[in-house]
């Protein structure tokens, strides 16, 4: 079984380690607005969870003054 070997001269090597740095920068963006949206989320779920224990609080008073 023999390998194949590529070979590539230094530029090549050099233009891709770029591409890697620039893929590398763009996902460390997207990394932190998926975050972002993490985090937002978060919130809404407790301000969610906080709205439901008022309507029940509210729902039991009204139930006690009928």
């Amino acid at each position: 079984m023999s390998r194949m070997k590529v070979h590539r001269n230094q530029d090549e090597l050099l233009d891709t380690i770029e591409g890697y740095k620039t893929l590398v920068e763009e996902q460390k963006k997207e990394i932190f607005e998926l975050n972002k949206i993490v985090s937002e989320n978060e919130k809404n779920k407790n301000l969610l969870q906080g709205y439901k224990k008022v309507i029940e609080d509210l729902s039991i008073k009204l139930r006690k003054i009928s």
